[in-house]
């Protein structure tokens, strides 16, 4: 009788053992998450606006401090071989939708990165590179929601908020989209990439001024961002600054000698400032080679050859920019216009 007693004793305690292990690692667990949803949100706050020397510093030891507590937590956690084993696999299985992404493997990209979620549910670079996987796949609203879990977990994340607005301005959410991006700058106000997307949205939304701001601003930050130049310059034609506009396509040239985009926008500008002759110049220079703004490049000539009194010359020009359909319209009007002069 006494034995028994004995084995039902260490029947209890090795069944309180088996429970109290999952139980203290689930403990260890949820202090991890807290302490690491804490530090992130103290180091968004050192990256805002206005904040002055002392809080940044304050915020900082309080910030060290945290990191500390996540370091213990981790190596606590790490201790347990079932957590290690499973947070092993998922960045294997991280790192496994990383090489299929790359290969343009997205289903299986996709698969991977999921796995990954599913053995750590906190594990932020896996929703991100899942909402860049459902972006290739255009489930721009799936995507979207990767991006948000992502920046839930950590809301530094200044790659996951931007990555948002891009996949929000897809969706056609263009007020959202607007308020990811600047929280990304916020953040990191290093990112040419982002601020010249958020220009480009206020460009859709008509907000000019918003527009010129951001481009300029992302021409700042990378002083080599051609692209960013030549948007600009767009946007000051818009507001009708074409002088200034004819330097924004310059520097993109400069930095860029066979953009053709700004060729043909320099002959644009030129015509609208009545230098037909340097329109005609630029506009020759896209129609060196077969490219995108070929059409629109023999509509400019046909203009600047017009405003020179070369009608027979401008009709030429038209006619070649009337076999593209976006340009159709308007050179058939110009060609009718000379056609009833001559």
């Amino acid at each position: 009788m006494k034995s028994k007693s004995i084995s039902v004793l260490i029947a209890v305690a090795l069944l309180s053992l088996c429970l109290t292990g999952p139980l203290l690692a689930q403990v260890a667990q949820d202090k991890y998450n807290k302490l690491l949803r804490e530090a992130n949100d103290v180091r968004a706050q050192m990256g805002e606006q206005g904040i002055t020397k002392d809080q940044y510093e304050e915020l900082n030891v309080k910030y060290q401090d945290l990191q500390k507590q996540i370091k213990a937590v981790e190596q606590e956690l790490m201790a347990d071989q079932e957590y290690s084993k499973r947070i092993n696999d998922s960045k294997r299985a991280f790192n496994d939708g990383n090489s299929a992404y790359k290969k343009g493997q997205y289903e299986l990209a996709l698969q991977n990165y999921e796995e990954a979620i599913s053995l750590n549910e906190n594990y932020e670079a896996a929703f991100y590179g899942k909402g860049l996987t459902l972006n290739k796949l255009r489930r721009y609203s799936d995507a979207a929601e990767a991006f948000k879990k992502a920046t839930e977990i950590n809301s530094a994340y200044a790659s996951a908020h931007s990555a948002l607005g891009s996949a929000l301005n897809q969706m056609g959410k263009r007020t959202d989209a607007i308020a990811a991006y600047l929280k990304a700058i916020e953040i990191d106000p290093s990112m040419h990439t982002t601020i010249y997307n958020l220009g480009t949205v206020y460009q859709k939304q008509k907000e000019t001024e918003n527009a010129i701001r951001y481009f300029r601003m992302a021409t700042q930050v990378n002083p080599d961002y051609y692209r960013a130049y030549n948007s600009l310059g767009v946007a000051l034609m818009d507001a009708g600054k074409v002088e200034q506009a004819i330097i924004a396509f310059e520097n993109a040239l400069a930095i860029r000698d066979n953009y053709h985009e700004a060729m043909y926008r320099l002959s644009e500008a030129y015509n609208k400032l009545g230098k037909n002759e340097d329109a005609l110049k630029f506009a020759r220079q896209v129609l060196e080679s077969r490219n995108t703004f070929t059409a629109a490049a023999n509509f400019e000539a046909g203009k600047a050859l017009q405003n020179l009194g070369r009608k027979q010359e401008a009709l030429s020009y038209f006619r070649e920019a009337a076999k593209d359909r976006r340009w159709r319209k308007s050179a058939e009007y110009e060609i009718d216009v000379i056609q009833k002069g001559l």
